[in-house]
């Protein structure tokens, strides 16, 4: 297997973790919040991982993304010590990753 096709899988693997946190976070399910981060550092690994590897004029698109993903981790602290503001955290997320999909990243 390809180290792109399998960075790709653990990415999605990691954007599941996060989606499945917040559905059982919002049910006060227990470990909701543990699936959540587990998640958010995933994400924050293969975001930081393209950082670091990939092409000099793609680094801006990069660092945006990595910081979009370190938004998450505050909002797991927020939900387990059990704060109202985690949302926040996810809204900013989605704003810079909204913000990041129109940037064109070169091949």
């Amino acid at each position: 297997m390809n180290i792109y096709k399998l960075l790709s899988v653990v990415y999605y693997v990691g954007m599941a973790f996060v989606f499945t946190g917040v559905l059982m976070h919002m049910s006060d399910l227990p470990y909701g919040a543990w699936c959540f981060g587990l998640g958010a550092l995933i994400m924050f690994g293969i975001r930081l991982y393209n950082l670091l590897m990939g092409k000099p004029e793609n680094k801006r698109v990069h660092s945006i993304l990595v910081y979009s993903a370190f938004m998450l981790l505050p909002g797991t602290w927020a939900m387990l010590t059990h704060r109202g503001y985690w949302i926040i955290f996810i809204l900013l997320t989605a704003i810079l990753d909204s913000y990041a999909s129109f940037r064109r990243i070169k091949k």
